[in-house]
Formats: C-alpha cells, sequence, structure tokens
C-alpha cells in the first residue's frame, strides 16, 4: 500500500509541474525520500505536515543563501547540509529529505546555475505544497489514517491524558517528560510510545489474570433495537426493562449503533424557559405528520462509532475502554462479527475481583504448603 501511494503522489505532483510549467516536469529528487517517510512512517514526527514543509522550505532557503555566499563547492555542500540541520532543529521541524534539498541550489551552482530565490517557490514550494495536498487527501480521506497524529485527537483521546494508565500510574504526560530528558531525537511520537507502554501493561495483566475472556462475562439476554425503531417504542421498551442501554443491529444482526438515555436528552434542544415535559412528550410521541424535522426513528438519534470487542478477547481488552473512553458497557460480537452481547463496567470489576481473591488464595496455599 506504501508504494501506491508513493506512485500516486510523486506521480501527481510531477503531472502538476508538468501542467504548470508547460515543459520537462520539476520534481526533486528528496521528494521521493519524503515520500518513504510520509507514507511508510506517517505516525513519526518526521512525517507531520510542519515538519515536512519547514523542513523542505527552510533547508532550501539555507541551500540558497549558502551558494549565493560560498564560491568553494566542497564547503558550501557541508555548509548547506549543517546548516539546514540546525535550521530544521530551530525551527522544531525536522525532516531528514530538507538536508537533501538545500544541496540543490549548491550544486546547481557548480554548473555555473546562478542561485535564485525562485527557486523557493518553483520548484520547491510547488512540490512540497502538492506532496502535503496528496498526502493529507491520502492518509486521512482515502486510508482513514490518524494524520496528523498531533492534531488527530478526539476529545476523549485528550482527556485520556489526565487519567493515569490502568495498571501503575504512568501517564502519556509521564513519557513525553522521559523522552525530554533521555535528551537524544527519538524518531516515535509520544502517543504511539503510550500506546506501546499500555499493551505492554496489558500483556503483562493477562498473564497474572489468567485466561478470562470477555465471552464469560458478558450478559446475553439484551435487548436489541433496528435503525427503524421508532423512537417512541424504543423508549417504552428501555423504560418498562429499566434498561440503560439499547444496541442498534442491522439485519444481520451487526452492530451499527448504541442509545442510551442520554441519546435521547440530548434531542430535545431545551431552552431555559421550556417545559420539559412538554418538550419530552413532543419528542418522544410519533409525529401524526406525514413531514417532519424531528427524529422518528431509533437510527436518527443513536451513537455511531461503536466499539466492540470479540467474545474471545481477554477481559483485559476492555480496560482502556473503559478506564481512558469512559465506556460503561461493550457490545461483544462473535467471529462473524455478529452481536452476542454486553459487558457492563460492573461485571468487568467482579471478574477482576473475583479472580485477585483467587490468585490470593491460591498464593496463600502455596505459602501454607512451602512452610
Amino acid at each position: 500500500m506504501a508504494a501506491l501511494t508513493s506512485l500516486v503522489a510523486i506521480f501527481s505532483t510531477v503531472v502538476i509541474s508538468q501542467f504548470t510549467f508547460g515543459h520537462a516536469p520539476l520534481l526533486l529528487a528528496s521528494m521521493g525520500a519524503s515520500a518513504v517517510i510520509l507514507f511508510v512512517v506517517y505516525s513519526s514526527p518526521l512525517a507531520q505536515p510542519w515538519s515536512f514543509l519547514g523542513g523542505h522550505m527552510l533547508s532550501g532557503l539555507v541551500g540558497v543563501l549558502v551558494a549565493f555566499y560560498v564560491q568553494d563547492p566542497a564547503l558550501a555542500s557541508a555548509l548547506a547540509v549543517s546548516l539546514s540541520v540546525l535550521a530544521m532543529l530551530t525551527g522544531r521541524c525536522l525532516h531528514p529529505p530538507g538536508a537533501a534539498t538545500a544541496l540543490v541550489p549548491v550544486l546547481n551552482a557548480t554548473h555555473e546555475a546562478t542561485p535564485d530565490f525562485a527557486f523557493l517557490l518553483a520548484p520547491l514550494g510547488l512540490n512540497v505544497i502538492s506532496m502535503l495536498f496528496f498526502t493529507l487527501i491520502i492518509n486521512r480521506i482515502v486510508l482513514r489514517r490518524p494524520y496528523p497524529t498531533s492534531i488527530h485527537l478526539s476529545a476523549a483521546e485528550r482527556d485520556s491524558r489526565l487519567v493515569p494508565d490502568t495498571l501503575n500510574g504512568i501517564s502519556p504526560a509521564d513519557i513525553e517528560q522521559a523522552t525530554k530528558d533521555f535528551k537524544q531525537f527519538i524518531d516515535v511520537g509520544v502517543d504511539d510510545l503510550s500506546q506501546i507502554f499500555t499493551r505492554l501493561q496489558l500483556l503483562h495483566f493477562e498473564k497474572q489474570q489468567g485466561s478470562i475472556s470477555c465471552g464469560e462475562i458478558m450478559q446475553t439476554s439484551i435487548a436489541t433495537a433496528e435503525y427503524a425503531t421508532e423512537v417512541e417504542s424504543a423508549w417504552i421498551m428501555m423504560h418498562e426493562q429499566n434498561l440503560k442501554v439499547l444496541p442498534v443491529l442491522d439485519k444481520a444482526r451487526r452492530v451499527i449503533g448504541i442509545v442510551t438515555r442520554y441519546d435521547f436528552l440530548k434531542n430535545l434542544k431545551m431552552t431555559p424557559y421550556d417545559s420539559f415535559e412538554d418538550k419530552w412528550l413532543a419528542f418522544i410521541k410519533r409525529s401524526s405528520s406525514t413531514s417532519t424535522d424531528k427524529p422518528e426513528a431509533i437510527g436518527h438519534i443513536m451513537t455511531r462509532k461503536v466499539k466492540t470487542l470479540p467474545a474471545t478477547a481477554h477481559i483485559a481488552e476492555l480496560i482502556p475502554l473503559v478506564v481512558r473512553e469512559g465506556h460503561h458497557h461493550v457490545p461483544i460480537v462473535d467471529h462473524e462479527d455478529r452481536f452476542v452481547g454486553l459487558v457492563f463496567q460492573n461485571s468487568l470489576i467482579a471478574a477482576l475481583f473475583n479472580q485477585q481473591l483467587l490468585n490470593q488464595s491460591v498464593m496463600s496455599e502455596q505459602q501454607n504448603s512451602a512452610s
């Protein structure tokens, strides 16, 4: 996939340059190196938009200035690379191919080409803008990758930075501080390091807790709804059965959404002077007219982004969803992604508590046997 996306981005950049200038395509060789970083290690700090844009443009400026004032090719090449690295580090936009860009004006000057600041506009500026445009389109829209990683955090993920990790209280802020104290450049983002560390914690937790799966603690007798279920019918079902959550399934029993009581309330559109009872009745009752602007089906008010887990998953997989993302119930699916049950927060806590008691009992028996 990385090879294909690189092909598309580079080809498109060449075509744009050729169309703009009307003669032989202008493409800097450093764009090829950038393509590897942008599409293969897209989560790296080196691949973020400012690193790519600032790295190339600052380095290009350094290269032009050096070509103007330094005539010796060897010294000019060395200065162009070293000063471009310094500029990128100062501007917090380190992008290794930028150093190659800095060499272009210097090497051109050795062939009696007069250094020109127009180089910053074309081909450099045009190449950079074209590559960045296609990188954003391909990574975010086509491949649905979290790019740029630094601004692609949801509100829940940003809030999770305030929540200690599950086992020993090490937070992403602690990891960020540790990377700063390391005093060396680490080509891994804090979010990636945090995910790796969390995964290590969960693997350790699985070893401690034994092989308890989500399927063992889920509740299977769960009322469900379909997309077209009327809002009133769904509310009556939840009220009569005292339900806090209602999974929404398609015809194949795959989870397409979930409805909680909050989903009903947030659609009331209350003002400080409205009567709650009047607003509630107007919302919950089926509209008598053939056309209406209020939600009539449960699919209109459901939460669409639902995290599910397979029944075979270890209960440790539930912990990030409960602790970090605040889920109180997680839909469980089979090997065909069909809904089979729900794990509630209290079921997880009970399972962890019972397993802890069992572990303590085993340890106590082992100590008694040893003595």
